[in-house]
């Protein structure tokens, strides 16, 4: 009977050290896991900061375009004609040279 206890007192310590290790491991993970949420957190807001000033320097451009185009709708019309066939060239010759390689 000593050795069917001693053996049920080994598994018990074996199961209890078992479960001890899942939990340390649980709980480094978890500390781990807000770490890293945390820092992306962080960045986010950052992100957020510096966006804003950006979005408004943006808007503030499209409304002086808006203004040019609403003013010179002709000269608007030629200029971003123009634009177009000078990047449908840059695509082509870009093409072309990389069918060459």
């Amino acid at each position: 009977m000593t050795t069917t206890n001693s053996l049920q007192n080994t598994k018990s310590n074996l199961a209890d050290r078992v479960a001890l290790s899942a939990d340390s491991a649980i709980h480094s993970t978890q500390y781990a896991a807000n770490k890293a949420f945390d820092r992306l957190s962080g960045g986010v807001e950052s992100l957020r900061g510096r966006a804003g000033p950006l979005m408004d320097k943006v808007s503030a451009k499209a409304e002086t375009g808006k203004h040019y185009i609403e003013e010179q709708p002709m000269k608007s019309l030629l200029i971003a004609a123009g634009t177009g066939a000078v990047l449908a060239m840059l695509l082509s010759w870009m093409g072309r040279s990389r069918r060459g390689l």
